[in-house]
């Protein structure tokens, strides 16, 4: 599942059915391996608060299903959320970059495993003329990832393990024998 599918969707409660407001955001740890919980937006006056990774009971369609209301609890009270909040560091939206200098586009997404929260992999973008010709490439979880303020950086052997996905002007020509 992609984070991006997830953002926006509605947080609910299996006891009693009460909607606790909207996905923000996900907080994913530092190395970039994991999920550790949701940014829950609960309206303009309560501010944000998050539901750590435990809480989840399920992702579906088209909303989160958390135990109760209580799974929604203020950033402070989950000291590794916390961190990585005040940390200011995202990988989505970083440039993604080789130790040795060679770009690899700009971590557009994350793709994760819904029942365990495990990163699987990041969806890169070449740019709006790179992604309209030849379409999105995915880069599956690399060993190591060192987040910075604007750039990530992976080993130079990561870039052997990109894979084009579909889409892009070159997919739509392609035959379909091939």
């Amino acid at each position: 599942m992609k984070a991006s599918e997830v953002v926006g969707r509605t947080v609910v409660t299996r006891e009693g059915g009460q909607e606790l407001g909207k996905v923000k955001d996900i907080v994913v740890d530092e190395p970039g391996q994991k999920i550790l919980g949701l940014v829950v937006s609960e309206g303009l006056l309560t501010g944000a608060r998050v539901a750590p990774w435990s809480a989840l009971q399920a992702i579906g369609p088209d909303s989160v299903i958390l135990s109760t209301k209580e799974s929604v609890v203020k950033p402070s009270e989950v000291p590794e959320i916390q961190r990585v909040l005040d940390s200011k560091k995202a990988i989505r939206g970083l440039r993604l970059q080789t130790t040795e200098g060679k770009d690899l586009g700009k971590v557009e997404d994350l793709e994760f495993d819904e029942s365990t929260g495990a990163v699987e992999g990041y969806i890169l973008s070449g740019g709006l003329l790179s992604d309209t010709v030849s379409g999105h490439s995915f880069l599956p979880l690399p060993l190591s990832i060192e987040l910075g303020k604007d750039v990530a950086f992976v080993s130079p052997e990561a870039e052997a393990a990109i894979q084009q996905l579909s889409g892009g002007i070159k997919g739509a020509f392609k035959r379909s024998d091939q």
